[in-house]
């Protein structure tokens, strides 16, 4: 509809009031005159208050309309305005509390309607925008019925005077008046000639509509379309009143109005003329026509980007621009270039087809002038002549090419640039990866500026924060379209081209039956196509066809009138896939209609899949089709992802979404194809522009979450989510199917919706995002401060991710009153806030920071959410509020899920941090979600359980969830089964083919067979069990020989008596059961034992007893998992403030699984210090192990990283397979690192140590012959390595402050006082500090005091993962447990003849080659003994290396390999 109220829709304060109003004005063309006095009160009423707010005026919350208007009515001077307001409250009362009242008639409404107009123009003018000129906002016209569909109009120019044959109009005497407006015709064959009989017919009923000249006696004298052929744009009539007043023609200024002119009808006509020459002013022959050169002038919003960039710049390296297509963003980064004087600057893309764009542009904006030379591989200079030139330059790269070879061919090239800035275009496409991140990590220099352009950055957004993001979106855009009408009416309006966008909603027919899982339409099951390429619901979309090309008196359908269809010429139809695509054409094609009228476009046909990369060829399929007259064919083209980004076909008036498009940035990229500007002569200039989907619920959580994130609407700020919304929709109208037709959504159906997107947000990021929470977080006091920072320390200490150090809360917080002022103030110009406005602006930006620190504390409890509502034993119809939560989880699975020392009261006390409607909502799509999977197949199902659990978080480094790919990688490379991904353990698919296969080894035929029995001992989220069932699944299914396979049956049985699983707590029980059987009621063999790990600990022929007593005396052939690997520790705290050593108690589960399996056991546990037989409980354990004949296969990861992500395991990982059926004197060992594998046959090595890293191995051997040839005994057999050498704890200082003096450089009496290296408190926060102390402090080894000592940090005395911090210690020293001593000297010479020693590359190394801690710490490292001058073994005087080198008889090759290792370590 058009409005005459679109003024209101410009400014965020009125953008509810216009949503009412033209409701209003729809209910008038509906002859719903009650509801319209209605809506018209309410509007008049919330401008009051309106009116109120602006004047600072205090209104009573209960305060009634009477009393708003008695507050405000003696501050507006125009009496009308008054009286309008009273009318209307008296209309409106009758209408809103008597049935059916005789005020209800049509005169009446549309007086109301007129009234509420004059008084909403008088606010917009007087309080909201003062720029705007009176004449922009006209006159109000009677509400005129939607027109459906309308794409385009036809401008015209006409030239008429008054007839004065009267003699009473003698101002009008000797003027023209040139004037526009616009005409529409379905038929585009009419004749459109200048000033012929049609448009002489036409032209006077429009401008009769809206001229205030309408009652004179007026001529026209001339009527034609405004159109320019030679640039194929419409034009204005401004633009011939310009040339008329650069031509010396006069206004005439005693007449009403810009568009009369003291002229005759000829030199008005001359003009026009003018005008479509491209001339400026009469008179001159058109070979002389000057034609002046645009200069580029930055749009207000460009400006913009372009200041707030250079002040980011200022403090911050990265700035992101959210700004949607036609923003001009090339133009705007140039201009920045160009104001920040940036002289080495890289443009990187994915879609190097806009390579043209910049190099035009840098053209436009004379950036040669500015002394910029440009380079790209096809056009300019190569880069390697501009890093030989001193000037400044822009080159543009593709990410690609950067990225072509892993980086290894043309990165170099760029990497030794020193770039000022980098600029990211579409930088939402691709740069996401591991790969870009390499990419990025070369290219980057300290003082590199990041800017990144994407006009749908979902993918971004998060890594910025607020003030870092410029955001100008489609509603901007159209704000300012408007508003730039409405303030400067006179002058080329730069947003005029940019169409509306309008989305209409539509329900599937038959909708339940291909529903999803959200009960969204699903597209891929309607469209589904068997193996010989057809349709298998072809009659279903042979019905769908018909319904939407047939008149419909509700739904108005697209295609359904011939009217219709004339509007939607060319259009884009998304499908969900090329198959369906294809099949899906053909039947367009044979289609009555479709088929008659259009050409259809398929442009996947003929390939594989759709990556979304377009090329010319496609896009010449799409314009040979239109063909060079578009107003004399039609088209449909069907894609999947082509042509949705990055791609311009301006005919396009529609795109038709067919599709499962959940992801809001692929959505809008494809829906705002349509919104390309578009001019014809015959077809008009586009106007409007639409999106229609089929999926209603899917189409508004899309547009939900773009205003949220558009706006950055906060979730308690009620008012101004409903205001956000309200912009969007009067900017973009969303229409859904009612029983009057197609009716516009209101913004709290959007709201609803809106909740609906957080809560998927909040599941998708695993409870990560910030939508879990709402703004109480922006109104804290100081009581709130000790609760965050108690919260804090539980769980800074188990999460990977970083929370502040401390929680300080301003103890003068934000208020909620001061809240809602702050938002008042923003909302003021600039130049009109007061001090107290900026100073409550920046409390709450402030109260945003900390927002945002205290949601970083909050999510190392909301990331263990998601996986316990999902194992949950609560009714699928149930919600389950944040209360039922905390109710739900048993105390011992809470002490398992929740960190450390949280306890449930704690929890209670931050549930008021929470969402409450998105906890629910969230907890409700993931049930939902896991209920879906049931009606897959077994095998498909156990792969979307694996992506919902991809879901799920690692909380902490105590609670290791085992991702799938490591369930996979584990057990197929040990025993065998089905693997669902490559063979590198990396991806699920290949492109659109499954990964899938079975993997056999010399096992596999021993593990999986009719009678097996299967255990997984320690299982807390059923992936172990399901991948074993699964494997045994598939393999009776490919064994199954006939048609009759009764799937379920077949599951069901080896659920019932093949797969086993101790539950590691009581909901680890339900979440496995929910894994293996989701929300079917099927047998399963899954307990929890209490106290499992303690009684393990204590006696193991219990812990044997206790589980096969728990499954009634079945004997495990096969014992799988991953076991705990440490005891609980939190309660444990050292006298010294420092935590407690843990213990493991992974070895006890080893141990259980060799009671337990009569073939085979395979886990997976840190690996590298039982390996060498160090740590706490491992020197027995890892001797044994190592040895043991049983051990068949090991395979050590020293990254666990590469296993588990960014949980925190310092030791490797090791998957350890035993085989009980035989006895073996080798093992198969396997080395993998960085994706490199190397495996070798190993002997038990007794008593010695295994290098962990076969390349090591001979280098080891060597060692070891050096060391038996002279005799020489390992340096780990230094009587001096104890870290409690001088008994001093880490405490003392602090515990001491009265025996000890800060160090500052004085001199001491060394007869009976020493220096003391400790720390000076206790706990991680400690710093190793040089004191001056009495020497009786030290009570042991006294006469080490006086030795000259090499000593290193205790916390890394191998050197394994920094520094080790060797120095040297003269006499009068000892140290605390912050060092230990290595060697200890009566002289100095000697202990520098060791430090020279050991900081050798070969003695390095063999400090490497064990663990650090102090049971294994230099066992591989020879201890020469005699470290003075004249020993018989090395000349300290020379290269330790090369004599090393000699006495080990290392080879060069060794020796390179040694420093490379060490260099590498040492970085």
């Amino acid at each position: 509809m058009i409005s005459n109220f679109e003024f209101l829709a410009i400014d965020i304060d009125t953008s509810e009031l216009f949503k009412t109003i033209n409701m209003a004005e729809e209910n008038y063309t509906h002859g719903d005159y009650e509801g319209t006095l209605t809506k018209v009160r309410k509007v008049a009423e919330n401008t009051a208050r309106l009116i109120a707010d602006r004047e600072y005026i205090d209104i009573r919350e209960r305060a009634t309309f009477n009393d708003v208007l008695k507050d405000i009515r003696g501050l507006i001077p125009n009496k009308k305005i008054v009286d309008n307001f009273y009318e209307i409250k008296g209309k409106g009362n009758n209408s809103a509390h008597i049935l059916n009242p005789e005020d209800a008639t049509k005169e009446n409404a549309l007086k109301s309607l007129e009234q509420v107009f004059d008084i909403l123009a008088w606010v917009m003018l007087t309080y909201i925008d003062p720029d705007i000129k009176a004449s922009a906002i006209g006159r109000f016209l009677e509400p005129r019925a939607q027109e459906m569909y309308k794409t385009a109009e036809r401008k015209f120019i006409y030239i008429q005077t008054v007839d004065n044959q009267s003699g009473l109009f003698n101002a009008f005497e000797g003027t023209q008046k040139i004037g526009e407006g616009t005409v529409s015709s379905d038929d585009i064959e009419t004749d459109w000639s200048p000033n012929s009989e049609f448009l002489r017919t036409a032209a006077p009923k429009r401008i009769n509509q809206y001229m205030k000249t309408s009652g004179l006696p007026y001529t026209l004298g001339w009527v034609e379309l405004a159109y320019k052929k030679s640039t194929k744009s419409w034009f204005h009539d401004y633009d011939v009143h310009n040339v008329l007043k650069r031509s010396g023609v006069k206004q005439a200024e005693q007449l009403e109005g810009t568009e009369w002119f003291k002229t005759d009808l000829e030199t008005a006509k001359s003009a026009i003329k003018a005008v479509k020459e491209g001339k400026n002013y009469l008179n001159i022959p058109a070979d002389e026509t000057v034609v002046e050169e645009p200069i580029i002038i930055l749009r207000p919003e460009q400006e913009a980007a372009v200041e707030q960039t250079q002040k980011i710049f200022k403090k911050k390296d990265r700035m992101l621009w959210n700004a949607k297509m036609r923003f001009g963003k090339t133009l705007t980064s140039l201009q920045l270039i160009k104001n920040e004087q940036f002289n080495k600057v890289l443009i990187m893309t994915h879609r190097p087809v806009v390579a043209d764009s910049w190099f035009d542009d840098f053209k436009k904006m004379k950036m040669a002038d500015e002394g910029y030379n440009y380079g790209s591989v096809n056009q300019g200079e190569t880069l390697e002549n501009l890093k030989k030139e001193d000037h400044p330059f822009i080159y543009f790269a593709s990410i690609q090419l950067l990225r072509y070879n892993n980086g290894q061919t043309n990165l170099k090239d760029f990497s030794d640039v020193d770039w000022n800035l980098i600029i990211i275009d579409e930088a939402h496409e691709g740069t996401q990866t591991e790969l870009s991140d390499t990419v990025m990590k070369e290219l980057l220099k300290e003082q590199t500026k990041v800017l990144e352009l994407s006009g749908t950055p979902f993918n971004l957004l998060d890594q910025f924060d607020d003030e870092q993001v410029y955001t100008w979106d489609y509603v901007m855009e159209q704000a300012a379209k408007k508003k730039w009408e409405l303030e400067h009416p006179d002058k080329p309006n730069p947003y005029e081209t940019l169409p509306k966008v309008s989305m209409y909603t539509f329900e599937m027919k038959h909708k339940e039956r291909f529903s999803d899982e959200s009960k969204s339409f699903n597209f891929r099951e309607f469209f589904r196509v068997n193996g010989a390429g057809e349709l298998v619901h072809e009659s279903s979309v042979r019905a769908f066809l018909d319904n939407i090309t047939n008149p419909d008196s509700t739904t108005n359908y697209p295609f359904s009138t011939k009217s219709y269809r004339e509007e939607l010429r060319h259009t884009l139809w998304l499908m969900p896939g090329v198959k369906e695509a294809n099949a899906f054409e053909d039947l367009l094609k044979e289609h009555p209609i479709f088929g008659k009228e259009y050409a259809i476009v398929n442009v996947v046909r003929g390939s594989s899949s759709d990556d979304g990369v377009a090329n010319e060829v496609d896009i010449e399929k799409v314009r040979h089709a239109i063909t060079d007259d578009p107003s004399a064919t039609k088209t449909i083209t069907l894609t999947v992802r082509k042509l949705t980004t990055g791609v311009n076909i301006p005919e396009w008036t529609a795109v038709l979404f067919l599709s499962n498009t959940n992801s809001a940035m692929n959505y809008l990229q494809a829906a705002f194809r349509a919104q390309t500007p578009f001019s014809h002569e015959k077809l008009g200039m586009k106007k409007n522009c639409y999106v229609f989907d089929f999926a209603p619920d899917r189409a508004l959580t899309v547009m939900a979450e773009s205003a949220q994130i558009n706006s950055g609407v906060g979730k308690k700020n009620t008012q101004e989510q409903k205001q956000a919304m309200a912009r969007l929709l009067n900017f973009m109208p969303i229409l859904g199917v009612s029983d009057n037709g197609m009716k516009t959504f209101d913004v709290d159906r959007m709201l609803t919706q809106l909740k609906k997107v957080y809560a998927e947000k909040a599941v998708r990021s695993g409870f990560e995002d910030d939508s879990l929470y709402n703004d109480h977080l922006l109104t804290l006091t100081s009581d709130d401060e000790s609760m965050f920072n108690e919260l804090n320390a539980i769980v800074g200490k188990t999460q990977s991710q970083k929370t502040p150090k401390k929680v300080v809360i301003n103890e003068n917080g934000l208020t909620d009153a001061e809240n809602e002022q702050a938002e008042r103030a923003k909302k003021k110009p600039k130049a009109k806030r007061t001090a107290e406005d900026l100073e409550l602006i920046e409390k709450q930006k402030e109260a945003k920071k900390q927002r945002k620190n205290l949601i970083s504390i909050l999510r190392g409890v909301s990331i263990r959410i998601p996986m316990m509502i999902y194992g949950m034993k609560v009714d699928l119809s149930k919600d389950i509020t944040i209360k039922d939560f905390i109710k739900q989880v048993d105390n011992e699975s809470w002490k398992e899920f929740m960190p450390k020392g949280f306890t449930k009261g704690m929890f209670q006390d931050i549930t008021k941090y929470y969402d409450a409607e998105v906890f629910i909502e969230a907890g409700r799509i993931i049930r939902q979600r896991a209920k879906s999977f049931d009606d897959l197949d077994f095998i498909e199902r156990a792969e979307h359980i694996a992506e919902l659990f991809g879901t799920f978080k690692n909380p902490d480094k105590e609670t290791v969830l085992t991702p799938w790919r490591v369930v996979n990688m584990q057990i197929t490379k040990s025993i065998g089964g089905l693997n669902f991904y490559d063979d590198n353990f990396q991806s699920v698919t290949d492109g659109a083919t499954s990964n899938l296969h079975w993997v056999d080894n010399q096992l596999t035929s021993s593990v999986y067979y009719q009678d097996v029995k299967i255990l997984d001992l320690n299982s807390k989220t059923g992936l172990y069990p399901l991948h074993s069932a699964i494997s045994l699944y598939y393999q009776r299914m490919i064994e199954n020989d006939d048609s009759r396979f009764e799937a379920d049956r077949v599951y069901q049985e080896i659920l019932a008596n093949n797969v086993y699983a101790i539950a590691k707590t009581p909901m680890a029980k339900t979440i496995t059961e929910r894994t293996l059987v989701g929300y079917r009621d099927y047998k399963t063999n899954v307990v929890y034992i209490e106290n499992l790990t303690e009684i393990l600990k204590s006696t193991q022929d219990k812990g044997k007893e206790i589980v096969e007593e728990a499954f009634n005396q079945v004997k495990f052939d096969i014992v799988i998992g991953n076991p705990p690997y440490q005891e609980s520790t939190n309660e444990n705290i050292m006298r010294t403030g420092q935590q407690k050593r843990v213990k493991n108690v992974f070895q006890d589960f080893q141990l259980l699984a060799d009671n337990l399996a009569l073939k085979y056991s395979c886990l997976i546990y840190p690996g590298g210090r039982w390996v060498h037989q160090s740590g706490k409980g491992m020197k027995e354990f890892g001797k044994n192990q190592i040895n043991s004949q049983h051990l068949r296969q090991l395979i050590y990861y020293p990254d666990a990283g590469e296993i588990f992500g960014e949980v925190a395991i310092p030791d490797g990982i090791s998957v350890v397979v035993k085989d009980y059926q035989v006895e073996r004197e080798t093992f198969d060992y396997t080395y993998s690192y960085a994706g490199e594998e190397v495996t070798v046959t190993r002997s038990h090595p007794g008593d010695k140590l295994m290098p962990l890293n076969p390349s090591n191995e001979a280098i080891v051997e060597h060692i070891e012959v050096f060391m038996r040839n002279y005799h020489l005994k390992p340096l780990s057999d230094s009587k001096v390595i104890n870290q409690k050498l001088f008994q001093v704890e880490s405490d003392f200082a602090e515990l001491n402050p009265d025996k000890v003096i800060l160090d500052q450089g004085q001199s001491f009496d060394v007869s009976h006082q020493i220096k003391l290296l400790t720390n000076d408190k206790a706990g991680k926060a400690g710093r190793a500090t040089w004191f001056i102390a009495e020497r009786d402090v030290i009570k042991v080894n006294k006469d080490l005091i006086d030795k000259w000592k090499v000593v290193v940090s205790s916390a890394n005395a191998g050197g394994q993962k920094r520094d080790n911090q060797l120095e040297i210690l003269p006499p009068q020293t000892a140290f605390g447990r912050s060092r230990l001593a290595l060697k200890m000297f009566d002289s100095q010479k000697e202990a520098e003849n060791f430090y020279q020693y050991v900081s050798s590359y070969v003695i390095r190394l063999a400090f490497l080659m064990t663990d650090e801690s102090l049971t294994s710490l230099a066992k591989v490292v020879p201890d020469i003994l005699d470290y003075s001058d004249s020993n018989n073994l090395l000349d300290f005087e020379k290269n330790i290396d090369e004599q090393l080198q000699t006495l080990l008889e290392l080879t060069d090759e060794q020796m390179v390999y040694i420093k490379e290792v060490v260099d590498s370590l040492r970085k």
